[in-house]
């Protein structure tokens, strides 16, 4: 566990070296800095030179200014020190978190709620919220929640606030079960859905819009043991999986959109149901056009070989991606970007899942030629975890019931790259030692539990 510690206790412990050590202020606080990282606290939420900088004084300035300008009802400094606020917040974690508990929330919601009809100035006042809560989502509470909803409420036909808002709820969602959980109950999907079905739905808004629907997919909050990534997911690619299909054809040629829509499928697409209904309304075609028109496209390809990987959940879906002739271009698209670390993986989990269970299609796939790809991705990313792993899953998966094919990753001589692999990787030995044992090849296994040899008794 991370260990943290406050402001205060920062702040004071160099006071204590300018004090008891009769240290500079620069010394004090590199000594300060010393002691804590040998005690392995994580200073990323102080201010480390505080001492020296007037950074507190002018965001307490600047909240003073605009708690004036809300009460006076007069907005004529706010713009200014919105500005500035958002300069000073976008600098550092720890500004955020200083600025957050000497009361920047609360006066940047009052000077949002004081100036809906004034279109400039609730654009600066999001901005700078957005850049409040950044890495900051602890700060939203209840009134922000419903202020969220109804500036949603007010604005679907103004594309440029609704992408402002739409980044303050996402960030809010970033590492916060409970404001994922609390942003759900609020209803804010009617507004993703009555968003992306409007005519002639502005692309930067798309973007934002799936960007806010993964986001409430996501399972990164250490707090919290369990939380309700799955069943968001189902809910949302439910209302919503038909639409984004649909969205593909009309943004077939923006590459940003047609990838931000992928994504967001393949984080959707939970349950076999929705692999079938994705499948069904043609999004096969949609991969196979992205791999075609846009064979250099890095990001692109990547989050075309994360959806496929999300829709070989349906055996059927698996099948005819295989038919379809996607193989192929899976294995060119891992060739001719091998040297991305994350196109490597994502094709290896592909080929993986692929072949999961289905020896006609691991037969493919070594008629494409993966076992050549898959032994240059391992001598390319030796140190990548990522990349040993899923090869070691490829290769299980392609060997286990086509002995005599794999027969082929024996030739071009897997066995001592995988041996390699097991020294580098040791926390990796359970599948790494699986792809040797299914491909034929001697290795030892570690006895996990054995008898003391007393006969069991019934009492």
């Amino acid at each position: 566990m991370v260990r943290v510690i406050s402001q205060e206790t920062y702040d004071q412990v160099v006071q204590e070296n300018v004090q008891d050590f009769d240290m500079t202020i620069e010394e004090a606080i590199e000594d300060a800095i010393k002691q804590f990282d040998a005690q392995d606290v994580d200073l990323s939420n102080v201010i480390k030179d505080l001492a020296i900088t007037n950074v507190t004084s002018n965001i307490d300035r600047c909240i003073r200014t605009l708690k004036e300008c809300v009460k006076n009802s007069d907005f004529k400094e706010a713009p200014s020190s919105l500005n500035e606020l958002k300069d000073i917040l976008d600098a550092d974690i720890a500004q955020r978190v200083y600025a957050g508990k000497n009361g920047a929330y609360t006066v940047l919601l009052d000077v949002i709620n004081s100036c809906k009809d004034e279109p400039e100035l609730l654009i600066i006042a999001l901005k700078t919220m957005t850049s409040l809560v950044n890495g900051n989502p602890d700060l939203l509470d209840q009134s922000g929640i419903k202020l969220q909803k109804s500036l949603l409420d007010d604005n679907q036909n103004d594309a440029q606030k609704l992408q402002l808002i739409l980044k303050w709820i996402k960030e809010c969602c970033i590492k916060h079960e409970m404001n994922r959980q609390n942003i759900f109950k609020a209803e804010i999907l009617e507004n993703l859905k009555s968003i992306l079905t409007q005519q002639n739905v502005n692309d930067s808004v798309v973007k934002e819009a799936c960007a806010v629907m993964r986001a409430l997919t996501l399972d990164d909050d250490i707090r919290l043991e369990y939380g309700k990534a799955h069943e968001h997911a189902a809910t949302i690619a439910t209302e919503t999986l038909k639409i984004l299909t649909q969205l593909l054809s009309t943004f077939q040629s923006d590459k940003v959109i047609v990838g931000e829509i992928m994504l967001t499928a393949a984080s959707l697409i939970v349950r076999n149901e929705f692999c079938q209904e994705f499948e069904d309304a043609g999004g096969l075609q949609f991969i196979l056009d992205v791999f075609t028109n846009y064979p250099e496209e890095e990001k692109l390809n990547w989050q075309a070989l994360k959806l496929i990987k999300s829709l070989a959940g349906n055996d059927d879906v698996k099948a005819h991606i295989v038919t379809s002739g996607i193989a192929p271009l899976i294995i060119y698209a891992i060739s001719r970007l091998k040297s991305s670390e994350y196109i490597v993986t994502a094709g290896l989990a592909c080929i993986s899942a692929l072949t999961l269970k289905s020896p006609s299609n691991a037969g493919v796939f070594y008629d494409c030629g993966a076992v050549t790809i898959i032994i240059d991705t391992i001598k390319s990313h030796p140190k990548s975890s990522g990349v040993i792993q899923q090869a070691s899953w490829a290769i299980r998966n392609m060997s286990v019931r086509n002995k005599n094919e794999s027969r082929e990753f024996v030739a071009y001589g897997i066995e001592e790259l995988l041996h390699n692999a097991l020294k580098t990787h040791v926390h990796l030995e359970s599948d790494i030692k699986a792809a040797l044992r299914d491909l034929g090849l001697k290795v030892e296994f570690k006895e996990r539990w054995t008898g003391k040899g007393k006969p069991v008794t019934n009492d």
